[in-house]
C-alpha cells in the first residue's frame, strides 16, 4: 500500500472513530509500528492529527500547516479567465437532459455558472454549497445536494454522510477538479476529506472529466485521489505546454485546451 493510501485510511478511521491506537492500525493496514509512527508523524506535520501516547487522535478543525493551502474564497479570485475559459470549454461536452456531479472546486463554481446559462433541462448533484447558491431556483436545472458535515473554509460538505446518495444515483458525468494532476501521480489533492465523496461521485459517473487550469497541470500534492486511467479527458486552459500535453496524451488521457479569453 502506498503512502498516500495510508494516510487516506487513517485520516478516514479517525474521523469515524476519533482516536485510534497504533497498534490497531498495524493490523488494519498490515504494516509495521515504525511504518505507522513514520505516517502518523508526517499527518500530525500537516494538521491533519494530533498523536498521543500510543495511537493518535482526530482534530476537531484540521489545522493544515501546509503553506501552500488557500481557502475556496481566496481560490476563487485566482485565475478567473482561465476558469471562465475552462467552464465555456466544459459546457460543450454536456447535452440537454443529462445528469451531471461538480464537486466542490472553485473551477466547478464557474461552470455551474455557465450550466445556469446554457441549459434548460439538466439534473446537476454536488457537495459544494457555494454551487448550490449558484444553481439554486435556476430554471430547468434539478439541484441535488448531498449533505454531509459542512466545512466552512471549503463552502462544501464533506464526510462519508455526504457519500450516501450516490448509491442510489447515476450520473453521466463527473467534472472533477483537482490541486493537482501529473502523468506520473494521477489525481492529487492537499487535504483528504472530499476525497471520499469525489471517489464515490466517479463511481456514479459514466465518464470523469477534469478541470485544470495550467498551474495545475504537471503538479503533485500530498494524497492521491486517481490515476490517470480513471478519467477521460483532461480540459485546461491556453498556458499548458505543449510537452505537458504531449505527455497526458501519450499517457492515453485526451487534452482539450479552451479557447483563451480576452480581458
Amino acid at each position: 500500500m502506498l503512502s498516500e493510501q495510508r494516510y487516506e485510511e487513517i485520516y478516514q478511521l479517525l474521523e469515524r472513530e476519533g482516536s485510534v491506537r497504533t497498534i490497531t492500525l498495524c493490523d488494519a493496514l498490515q504494516t509495521s509500528r515504525e511504518t505507522i509512527r513514520r505516517d502518523l508523524e508526517t499527518m500530525e506535520a500537516k494538521g491533519l492529527l494530533r498523536r498521543i501516547r500510543g495511537g493518535a487522535m482526530k482534530l476537531e478543525v484540521p489545522q493544515n500547516k501546509d503553506l501552500t493551502y488557500t481557502s475556496f474564497s481566496k481560490r476563487r479570485e485566482e485565475h478567473i479567465s482561465d476558469k471562465e475559459a475552462i467552464a465555456l470549454e466544459a459546457v460543450n461536452h454536456i447535452c440537454e437532459g443529462q445528469a451531471i456531479a461538480l464537486d466542490s472546486g472553485t473551477t466547478a463554481l464557474f461552470l455551474a455558472k455557465a450550466v445556469k446559462a446554457r441549459f434548460r433541462s439538466l439534473t446537476v448533484v454536488t457537495n459544494s454549497l457555494a454551487v448550490a447558491q449558484e444553481l439554486a431556483g435556476a430554471e430547468g436545472i434539478t439541484l441535488v445536494l448531498t449533505g454531509g458535515v459542512y466545512r466552512a473554509d471549503e463552502e462544501a460538505f464533506v464526510s462519508d454522510v455526504a457519500t450516501l446518495i450516490f448509491s442510489r444515483i447515476n450520473v453521466d458525468i463527473f467534472f472533477l477538479t483537482t490541486c493537482g494532476i501529473s502523468v506520473e501521480r494521477g489525481v492529487t489533492y492537499q487535504r483528504m476529506d472530499e476525497i471520499s465523496v469525489q471517489n464515490k461521485m466517479m463511481e456514479a459517473a459514466d465518464r470523469t472529466i477534469v478541470l485544470a487550469d495550467s498551474s495545475k497541470m504537471g503538479n503533485n500534492s500530498l494524497v492521491k485521489m486517481c490515476g490517470l486511467e480513471d478519467i477521460s479527458m483532461v480540459i485546461t486552459d491556453s498556458g499548458v505546454s505543449a510537452a505537458q500535453a504531449e505527455a497526458f496524451e501519450s499517457a492515453g488521457v485526451r487534452v482539450v485546451i479552451s479557447k483563451e479569453r480576452k480581458g
